[in-house]
């Protein structure tokens, strides 16, 4: 039996651990009804969403928490993904946080940050931010304001958010994958955020990853986690490591995937997060 389970909250949650590799554990919670997929689907069908309101989404959630704390019985971590600013993710994690101090369980949160253009929902967003790497033993941001600069060129906003939902659904698992080591000591900051390149030549694809990162990072503030979607050699690591060495002055930890041809990066940034 896997040791993670990975709970999408809300809507942006929900859409997010769809893509979530079938082997891994998951749980959709939400407001009212979406889907027969959602397991805990919380009020009624007349409830759409909190609007903001992440003292509704807790309450909401709170009603829930006995049923909540079964499912995630008998893992040692939880992951759950949100998208900020709507309520229902800011409001059911510190539920899930709670249910999984009860149970021993660690939590990380892997939560985004709207776009700009939805200024309310973005401020609100930013709030709430607080409180999760408050009661989260890690977090991991990622701020989709960032995602129209990627790829080589402006993308739409559309394909913006469809490109972060997949970005986060990769970081998750990543994360599970690292969960069966010695995670906590590895990512030993409190919040991270990633940057994800793609290309033949590992120590290049690294040095173009770093400066693709999706939320403000301070390049001294610790170790980055580099992880590869395929075999690293270990000349490959050494050459890596020197490239990220002489940029930031710190030694990264390079862990090798299991692909045969290609270089998928995707880099573990750790920041400092200031209100």
């Amino acid at each position: 039996m896997s040791r993670t389970l990975v709970i999408g909250c809300g809507g942006a949650g929900c859409n997010t651990v769809t893509r979530i590799d079938g082997n891994i554990p998951i749980l959709k919670m939400n407001t009212g009804s979406h889907g027969s997929d959602v397991k805990i689907s919380m009020a009624d069908s007349n409830v759409e969403g909190c609007r903001g309101d992440s003292d509704l989404g807790w309450a909401l959630a709170f009603d829930y928490k006995d049923e909540i704390k079964k499912e995630m019985e008998g893992y040692k971590n939880i992951i759950v993904t949100a998208g900020l600013g709507g309520g229902t993710g800011s409001g059911a994690i510190p539920v899930i946080s709670e249910c999984a101090r009860e149970l021993g369980s660690k939590l990380i949160s892997v939560v985004s940050i709207p776009m700009s253009f939805e200024k309310e929902r973005r401020t609100r967003a930013i709030l709430q931010m607080e409180k999760v790497i408050e009661i989260s033993d890690r977090t991991v941001l990622f701020d989709i304001d960032r995602m129209p600069t990627m790829g080589g060129g402006p993308l739409k906003i559309s394909d913006a958010i469809r490109s972060a939902d997949e970005m986060m659904k990769e970081a998750i698992e990543r994360v599970v994958n690292m969960l069966d080591g010695p995670f906590f000591s590895t990512l030993s900051k409190n919040v991270y955020t990633v940057a994800y390149s793609a290309g033949e030549d590992p120590s290049r694809t690294a040095l173009i990853a770093m400066d693709l990162c999706l939320f403000e990072t301070d390049p001294g503030r610790g170790k980055i986690i580099v992880t590869s979607d395929s075999v690293i050699s270990g000349s490959e690591e050494d050459m890596i490591s020197g490239s990220i060495c002489d940029r930031t002055g710190i030694m990264p930890e390079v862990i090798s995937g299991r692909e045969t041809s290609g270089h998928g990066m995707m880099l573990f940034i750790p920041i400092s997060y200031r209100a």
